[in-house]
């Protein structure tokens, strides 16, 4: 038995917040899973919002936990998100180093590329690790857009 709404329905089972995007750019939810995490920490989720290449995924773990690895990036000016810091990065090789050097912002469109940042804790909930990561042409206005559409689901 669930609710009908996967977000909602994964929230039972996790001490940390989660959150929905209310803003997916027009795509459709195309994967949805909890999965397991290292031992001892709980499972984090994964929703991809897309198929092909053009997609927008969205991953959440409880904070201070690191589940997944987004790869070679490089690291750009960090950006406010519904008053937490975040962390920007495009994805840009660095065994290329003339094109790493010219690496900007204006990348992450053709590149890919992602936000990171975490919320505080509730007084029920822990706080959340999100990472957003735009693929496939999704540009770094649109993955801010995504990322500052984020809501805990149940308010």
């Amino acid at each position: 038995m669930g609710s009908g709404d996967k977000f909602s329905d994964a929230q039972t089972g996790l001490t940390y917040s989660i959150y929905k995007p209310a803003n997916t750019l027009g795509l459709k939810l195309s994967d949805f899973q909890l999965i397991p995490c290292t031992p001892g920490n709980e499972e984090w989720l994964y929703a991809k919002y897309g198929r092909g290449k053009k997609y927008v995924e969205i991953m959440e773990t409880i904070a201070g936990v690191k589940c997944s690895d987004p790869g070679l990036s490089k690291v750009m000016k960090p950006v406010m998100i519904n008053g937490v810091g975040a962390k920007v990065y495009v994805y840009c090789d660095p065994a290329y180093s003339k094109l790493y050097r010219l690496c900007n912002i204006n990348n992450f469109g053709k590149h890919g590329g992602y936000l990171m940042f975490t919320t505080k804790s509730t007084k029920l909930l822990k706080g959340t690790g999100i990472q957003v990561q735009g693929m496939g042409g999704i540009t770094y206005e649109e993955a801010l857009a995504v990322a500052k559409s984020l809501k805990v689901v149940g308010k």
